[in-house]
């Protein structure tokens, strides 16, 4: 559709679009002007131009730069939504494959394989150095409440002593 209509709702086009046709007369004249056949020109908004073969057609030349302009500020448009597009492309890729493919991972590891592969089982499970971590600090807690007991029978025979 909107190859066949010059046609868009974002305003940034009008915007762009008039500000490049309001140097559509200056670019004219510049290229009226030009007499060697490989001449370039550089425009505001559209870099360096060879224009050097644009004298032999002058009759088009408002009509092209009149596209041309169209076109650049429409590109700017376009590319956003290619970026937007992607972006919105991936995270509802991403959203799919975590909401909807990995559950049924999980749901098929969880309802279908309960004894066997286990791998969810093992994904849960605590690595060997954490339960070593985990053994020290059941001793070093066992270890300080005997301390405390002992320290409170001492204190308790310096009181009735």
């Amino acid at each position: 559709m909107e190859k066949l209509t010059d046609y868009t709702c974002n305003p940034e086009y009008l915007l762009e679009s008039s500000q490049m046709m309001a140097k559509q007369d200056e670019f004219v004249a510049e290229i009226l002007n030009v007499r060697l056949p490989f001449s370039t020109v550089n425009f505001d908004g559209f870099g360096e131009i060879e224009v050097g073969h644009l004298s032999e057609h002058k009759h088009v030349v408002p009509q092209a730069f009149d596209l041309k302009s169209r076109m650049t500020a429409y590109w700017k448009i376009v590319l956003r939504r290619l970026v937007d597009s992607l972006a919105l492309h991936l995270k509802l890729s991403v959203h799919n494959l975590v909401d909807k493919e990995l559950e049924m991972e999980i749901v098929n590891e969880l309802m279908m394989n309960p004894h066997g592969g286990g791998g969810v089982e093992k994904l849960l499970g605590e690595s060997p150095s954490v339960a070593g971590k985990r053994e020290k600090l059941s001793r070093t807690i066992k270890l300080l409440r005997e301390c405390k007991e002992v320290l409170a029978r001492i204190m308790d025979d310096i009181a009735t002593a």
